[in-house]
């Protein structure tokens, strides 16, 4: 029988050093398939993400195996990877080390999914910088 932990909801947003927006055409798609084979490599987790230019939004199934700063800096380091293989893209960029993270019950998943699908219009209305604040980074 799995324990609780395997119960616990992550939405994350991870965004790229000083903010700079480095994620376009060519980069998206290729975290889009590395975010969705992540979600295939750690029990089959269904991810939700939304790639914007500076950050990226993820809600992600917190694996029974590793911390929330081991998965954020697994996810960073598996997309930055991912990026650098690619003959597609040619981007050299670090991640910011301070991140946001809030758990979600099962309750408001879908809510949640919603939410960060929804990321792009959000952003026609309010500027990153004002979502940061909002989130208190």
């Amino acid at each position: 029988m799995k324990n609780s932990h395997s119960e616990i909801w992550m939405h994350l947003v991870l965004s790229t050093k000083n903010n700079k927006p480095v994620f376009g055409l060519k980069e998206i798609p290729i975290i889009n398939l590395a975010l969705e084979d992540f979600g295939d490599q750690h029990e089959k987790n269904a991810v939700t993400y939304s790639v914007l230019p500076e950050h990226i939004h993820i809600l992600i199934k917190l694996p029974e195996n590793m911390s929330l700063n081991g998965l954020v800096s697994h996810l960073q380091t598996f997309i930055k990877r991912r990026l650098g293989l690619s003959t597609e893209s040619d981007i050299n960029f670090e991640w910011n080390k301070d991140f946001h993270a809030h758990s979600v019950s099962l309750a408001r998943l879908s809510d949640e999914k919603f939410f960060i699908l929804r990321q792009e219009l959000k952003h026609q209305e309010i500027t990153f910088e004002e979502e940061l604040k909002f989130l208190g980074l």
